[in-house]
């Protein structure tokens, strides 16, 4: 389970991070309109730099995700009218299922860690006031200036500046937009005793930029001084970067939101 959804929330646009029986859709109609995007996300640090593509098709009730690496090619279905997320391993031709309500309650390792805005009251943000242009859609900076502390395995501390170039008109903004209110009606679900309204439409990052300056914790220091911890595994900065390269509304391709017939069920890693 830890493996399933830690790789699946990784793959969300911060954008829908932010808001909140195993039968799935039947093949895509030719007439199902579709918002397609891809985004090119890099990684930047000490010894270490990657470049993934990530493509993101989006309907009104279901989401694929296909994101080909060197750690293998997998697909990810979201079902929201079964409530069910699908991990597809296109290699090996088998696929494992598990509950949305499940995947949805999962608390990513990182997110542990403090490294995302929103854990820190001190937090700044900062409005843009001009836009600029990414992938032929007009967005504006908004950057977020935070201070994280990490609350496990050695305490690791840091700041983070995260800019965002956002979107609320776009091509397909209205299957985004519903897609995003489904989800958060079903979460509304989850917790009827809240009488918090529906958030509104999240606008889409475009691009992501966050750097992220490390320093060593309290907790890191004691322990690397009883040779029980290894800080030298902490890098003294990183640079993530997301962008969307492509963004088009065009029909779903026929089984986008459906399983191939020759795909063998799997149990989920972690049962």
């Amino acid at each position: 389970m830890r493996f399933f959804s830690s790789r699946l929330l990784a793959l969300l646009p911060l954008s829908l991070l932010l808001i909140w029986g195993l039968t799935f859709l039947p093949r895509a109609r030719a007439s199902e309109q579709a918002l397609v995007f891809t985004v090119v996300a890099t990684k930047e640090g000490e010894a270490d730099h990657s470049v993934h593509r990530i493509t993101y098709t989006i309907a009104a009730d279901a989401m694929r995700i296909d994101s080909p690496g060197p750690d293998g090619n997998r697909s990810y279905i979201w079902n929201l009218s079964t409530r069910t997320v699908a991990a597809l391993d296109n290699d090996k031709k088998t696929y494992h299922a598990d509950s949305l309500d499940k995947i949805m309650g999962f608390v990513d390792f990182s997110q542990l860690l403090g490294q995302y805005a929103g854990n820190n009251p001190k937090d700044r943000i900062i409005e843009g006031t001009t836009s600029r242009m990414v992938a032929g859609v007009s967005c504006t900076d908004r950057t977020i200036l935070h201070r994280f502390k990490g609350r496990v395995v050695g305490m690791v501390n840091g700041d983070q500046k995260i800019v965002l170039c956002q979107a609320k008109t776009f091509p397909g903004s209205d299957l985004y937009g519903a897609f995003q209110q489904a989800l958060a009606r079903l979460a509304a679900k989850n917790s009827p005793k809240s009488a918090s309204p529906l958030p509104g439409i999240s606008p889409l990052s475009l691009e992501t930029v966050r750097t992220t300056d490390y320093s060593k914790g309290f907790l890191v220091k004691i322990l690397s001084t009883l040779h029980l911890y290894d800080s030298s595994r902490i890098p003294v900065r990183t640079r993530e970067r997301e962008a969307v390269e492509s963004l088009s509304v065009m029909p779903a391709p026929p089984g986008a939101f459906s399983i191939p017939a020759s795909y063998r069920k799997e149990a989920s890693p972690g049962k």
